[in-house]
């Protein structure tokens, strides 16, 4: 057995003990916190800048969108229809003949609106071209494109949440897709980052062959994969498939409103996951608050409301009672601020991003960045959790802020991996001693 005694100053986020002095490591492994051990096979002394924490979790994103982005092309900084036709105009086909571009805001665009077919046309040069919003939930395609994927029944070429049909797109190759995991990575390390969970919809056994691949060959982060509420089959709740641990079960609300979502709560409950469902508005989140309602508990752990980034405080209310969690994007405060004060009414704005809110209800809470729309990072969060540019009732305190975004409280039993060292110029791993 090999022993690390690491000795200094330890926040362990437990409310019962936040500081200690010291934390024993035994075989890649928290084992005793301010141990009385006297020896250990190497002692890691702190620096008086340095303290030892649990690292941070991004607790939604999309990893393999992630990653595409930055095989596509960046169109997230125009401003106006004319500017990105002009940069797509500029741009070629990557290595697989197709054009793939990502990041525009339709509503801070001077237009407030989508290009067209017609208008991809214009500048594509009959390149089969793919063009995404910075929500991913919105592609636009050109003609090349919408005949290679026998799409025909779009004639503006606006797709909404229709991945089955944009599942015929070529895809990236897996070598680049690694590379930019490996860059990618090493700067999730530097910010502390050690967990993440991918809240894809579309999650399914080929997805997590991918995600375990590109983790285990890059040095990633330990990740939690939700499944798609009809990829359930064959899958346990809590169990590891390769090194990916399974996940809640996503739902995605049906735009048609052909699906019911009760029954998709109960189909992912009878199959033992507890439900994550996508909620961005304040009819979505009273519909999902009724499908809860009307389904029995989740095994095992909470169900997940995803973003809530509308709530009235009766919503809130019902919310508690039903002791479900959140997982919420305070960054979106501050990225998309123009949108908000161009599109919601002050007291819309009252309901936006609650935050402070939800502690007062005691429900239980969890950040993130919701990559590839907010870069992660979470000191950017923490921070606009802290100094909300929007209704400075939702404040939380700092140390809230952080507890809901460090992987666990420090507790005998977590990896040693799940060990941060945080100094004034930045996160450190463990085993990263200069």
């Amino acid at each position: 057995m090999t022993s690390l005694l690491v000795r200094g100053k330890v926040h362990t986020f437990d409310p019962n003990r936040p500081i200690a002095t010291n934390v024993l490591l035994r075989d890649g492994v928290v084992r005793e916190i301010d141990s009385t051990a006297e020896s250990a096979d190497e002692i890691l002394e702190l620096k008086s800048n340095e303290i030892v924490q649990p690292g941070w979790r991004d607790d939604h994103l999309h990893l393999l969108s992630t990653l595409a982005t930055h095989c596509s092309i960046d169109v997230s900084d125009t401003t106006s229809l004319t500017e990105l036709l002009d940069l797509l105009r500029s741009s070629s086909a990557g290595a697989n003949g197709w054009m793939r571009a990502w990041g525009y805001e339709p509503s801070l665009l001077k237009e407030k609106r989508h290009p067209t077919k017609s208008e991809l046309d214009q500048v594509t040069r009959g390149i089969p071209t793919v063009l995404h919003d910075r929500s991913g939930h919105v592609a636009v395609i050109n003609s090349a494109a919408a005949d290679l994927l026998e799409i025909h029944n779009h004639p503006d070429g606006i797709l909404v949440e229709r991945q089955d049909l944009l599942g015929r797109v070529p895809k990236l190759e897996l070598i680049d897709l690694k590379q930019i995991a490996h860059d990618l990575f090493r700067g999730w390390k530097r910010m502390g980052l050690v967990a993440v969970t991918d809240a894809t919809h579309t999650n399914d056994r080929a997805s997590l062959d991918v995600l375990a691949e590109i983790v285990e060959e890059c040095n990633g982060p330990r990740i939690t994969a939700m499944l798609g509420v009809e990829q359930l089959d064959g899958m346990k709740f809590g169990d590891m498939y390769k090194n990916i641990q399974i996940g809640h079960a996503k739902i995605m609300p049906d735009l048609s409103g052909k699906e019911d979502l009760g029954k998709l709560v109960r189909h992912a409950h009878a199959n033992g996951f507890p439900a994550a469902v996508h909620v961005m508005d304040i009819d979505t989140l009273d519909e999902t608050l009724h499908a809860l309602e009307g389904s029995s508990p989740p095994p095992r752990t909470l169900d997940r409301v995803e973003h809530c980034s509308l709530a009235m405080p009766e919503q809130l209310d019902r919310l508690a009672q039903l002791d479900a969690s959140v997982c919420t994007q305070p960054s979106f405060l501050t990225r998309r601020l123009d949108k908000y004060l161009a599109d919601l009414s002050p007291v819309e704005r009252s309901w936006l991003w609650p935050l402070s809110s939800l502690v007062e209800r005691s429900i239980k809470v969890t950040l993130s960045s919701d990559s590839p729309v907010v870069p992660v990072d979470p000191d950017e969060w923490i921070h606009v959790a802290t100094k909300r540019p929007l209704q400075s009732q939702e404040t939380i305190s700092d140390s809230e802020a952080r507890s809901m975004t460090v992987v666990s409280p420090l507790a005998p039993g977590i990896p040693a991996g799940s060990l941060i060292r945080a100094t004034s110029s930045g996160y450190k791993t463990l085993d990263d001693r200069n």
